[in-house]
C-alpha cells in the first residue's frame, strides 16, 4: 500500500471515502472518528490524498505516482476487461478491437493495468 492515515491529523471528516471510487478508506471505529485504508481495496491514485483538508494522508517514502496510462493496440485484443475495472469510464472501445484510453477521464489509478491478461496497458511513472 502506498498511502498511510496520519491518525494524529485525521479529524474523521470522511472526504477520503468520499473521494475513492475503490471503498479503500474506510471508519477505523464505530464512532468513524478516524479513518483507515483498507489495503486489499487501495490502487495506490491518491485521490484520497488530494481531497484531505488536513494534510493526514502521506504516501509512502517509495510511491511513484502514475503519470500516463496508454494501451499498446498491438496487443490489446478488445477483451474490454480494462473498461469494466475502471471506475472512471476511461478506457473504451469496440469488443474485438482495440481500446483507448480517454486521457480526460483517467485518473491515473493503474486498476486497468493491473487487470488487463495480454498486458497491453502500459503505464509511465512520473
Amino acid at each position: 500500500m502506498a498511502f498511510k492515515i496520519l491518525n494524529e491529523r485525521c479529524v474523521g471528516c470522511g472526504a477520503c471515502a468520499w473521494a475513492c471510487l475503490f471503498e479503500a478508506p474506510q471508519p477505523a471505529d464505530e464512532e468513524a472518528v478516524l479513518y483507515t485504508i483498507h489495503e486489499k481495496k487501495c490502487v495506490s491514485c491518491g485521490q484520497c490524498a488530494k481531497v484531505c483538508p488536513n494534510g493526514a494522508i502521506e504516501p509512502d517514502p517509495d510511491y511513484k505516482p502514475i503519470r500516463k496510462v496508454t494501451i499498446d493496440a498491438e496487443k490489446c485484443i478488445g477483451c474490454s476487461l480494462c473498461a469494466r475495472t475502471c471506475p472512471a469510464g476511461a478506457p473504451h472501445g469496440e469488443i474485438k478491437k482495440p481500446f483507448e484510453i480517454d486521457q480526460d477521464k483517467c485518473f491515473h489509478c493503474g486498476a486497468c493495468a493491473k487487470r488487463c491478461r495480454p498486458g497491453a496497458i502500459m503505464v509511465e511513472y512520473a
